[in-house]
């Protein structure tokens, strides 16, 4: 975890109180069938131009913030989260079209489809008789 201090702006009734804005690793799955690999990570709150996901050589990158009012102007009668900023870093495997990747969010959960290249994936062999057994 990677606290920050940051200071809130001076436009509202908590001016110039300072805060913390954590940086945390979203709680992820991943999982792996025979076209695909799928990470799946929980993102509670954050909106679909709150997440940013970047290919570079090898490496898949994840950030998401999550704001406090959830994008509202409307002040909070209670709040169960906090602003959080979501980061993690993931090693594509060999196999992996990067062209291809692709993400969705439902309902706070981000999924990352990550396909394997046609040469990558798996196949059956059928085996054939060559003489007359």
């Amino acid at each position: 975890m990677n606290d920050v201090i940051k200071q809130e702006p001076k436009n509202g009734s908590n001016a110039g109180k300072a805060y913390q804005r954590r940086t945390v690793a979203p709680p992820v799955d991943v999982f792996e069938n025979a076209d695909e690999l799928l990470i799946v990570a929980d993102v509670p709150g954050v909106p679909n131009d709150g997440i940013e996901l970047g290919v570079e050589n090898d490496t898949l990158t994840l950030t998401a913030r999550r704001l406090a009012d959830g994008g509202t102007t409307s002040p909070a009668l209670a709040r169960e989260y906090d602003e959080v900023d979501f980061a993690a870093t993931y090693r594509i495997p060999a196999g992996i079209d990067t062209a291809a990747i692709s993400a969705e969010t439902r309902n706070g959960t981000l999924v990352v489809r990550l396909p394997k290249a046609a040469a990558a994936r798996a196949r059956k062999i059928v085996v054939r008789s060559s003489s007359g057994d």
